[in-house]
């Protein structure tokens, strides 16, 4: 009879402990499946992100194109005026005049070179220019 009370002390804790087990399992599997809830919302949160992020990169992709575009037809225009008044054409200048008008010049071919690497910049991101990597000398 004492052996089998000892069995059945022995049974009940170890039913006691299976059924806390289970408990810590079920516990557990809940924390899990909120967790994963959690991470599928992140995956959402991120995928939405990511689309504004490439809205965005196209939206300024186009402005720096039309953008660079927009400014190519004065920058031409000034160019040829300055060209036309350093070559003398409506008679000669003055040398403070000259020295604006190189001035001017100088400027629009600066200008001028910033709006056609903006232009390649949005050729880049557009994936419409390659980019081929190529050995230089420094100076």
């Amino acid at each position: 009879m004492f052996l089998s009370d000892d069995l059945t002390t022995r049974l009940d804790q170890s039913q006691a402990e299976a059924l806390a087990l289970q408990g810590e399992v079920q516990a557990l599997r809940a924390e899990l499946e909120e967790t994963n809830r959690g991470v599928v919302a992140l995956y959402a949160e991120l995928d939405e992100q990511a689309e504004q992020l490439r809205h965005a990169t196209q939206l300024k992709s186009r402005f720096l194109s039309y953008m660079s575009h927009e400014f190519r037809t004065p920058i031409g225009a000034t160019l040829s005026i300055a060209r036309l008044l350093l070559d003398h054409v409506d008679g000669p200048l003055t040398a403070e005049q000259e020295r604006q008008v190189r001035f001017i010049q100088s400027t629009c071919e600066e200008f001028s070179v910033m709006v056609d690497d903006l232009l390649d910049l949005a050729k880049i991101e557009a994936g419409r220019l390659d980019v081929s990597p190529a050995w230089f000398e420094m100076m």
